[in-house]
């Protein structure tokens, strides 16, 4: 009976005749016939023993192909298998269908968590960058205010009232070169008003 997932392989006559001339030489050359049909018969279970050995390795190498990532589609297509269940068949043929199996779902398993992981260290990253751009505004708005501080402090320094005050620190008496800012400072203080002098008394 022909083996359908065969079909594409065909091999010639004189190739057929070389195996068994090879392969059976010893039982070909019996003289006697009943011992020569006796032997050829061994041979030709051995052969479909073989035959179905073969089927197996066969199923084995697809078994690899699998859980290598080939889909049964895709063996199809590099094989003259006509369709993906003569895959799934030669597979379990060979005792693979189980192994084939745990190895998908664990392929399978594998990728889940490694998606997993990707989102977290996505989403960890993303935490971070939120951090860190949370931190470099808190201290933008840091020193924004520390830069409106020495702002108000010079420009509190540098009123006239402070002038004054300075101006005023300078002991009574001194006897020096007076600086623009001093010069300057002094102009802006307001004249005093003059005090009235008061008439002397008049003697009754």
């Amino acid at each position: 009976m022909k083996d359908p997932t065969t079909e594409g392989y065909e091999v010639g006559a004189h190739e057929i005749d070389g195996m068994v001339r090879n392969l059976c030489a010893y039982a070909l050359g019996e003289p006697d016939p009943l011992r020569r049909y006796l032997d050829l018969t061994h041979q030709q279970v051995l052969f479909d023993g073989m035959a179905e050995a073969l089927r197996k390795e066969r199923g084995k190498a697809l078994a690899v192909l699998l859980i290598a990532g080939a889909s049964a589609e895709e063996i199809v297509e590099l094989t003259n298998l006509t369709k993906p269940l003569d895959v799934t068949k030669l597979v379990k043929a060979a005792g693979e269908g189980e192994h084939v199996k745990q190895a998908l779902t664990a392929a399978a398993t594998a990728e889940r968590k490694a998606a997993a992981e990707a989102r977290r260290s996505a989403a960890a990253a993303a935490a971070a960058e939120r951090k860190a751009a949370a931190e470099a505004k808190r201290q933008e708005a840091a020193a924004a205010a520390a830069a409106r501080r020495e702002a108000a402090a010079a420009t509190k320094a540098s009123t006239p009232g402070r002038k004054r005050a300075a101006l005023a620190d300078i002991p009574p008496g001194t006897r020096r070169v007076l600086t623009a800012d001093e010069l300057k400072a002094l102009a802006e203080v307001p004249a005093q008003p003059k005090k009235k002098r008061r008439a002397p008394a008049s003697a009754d």
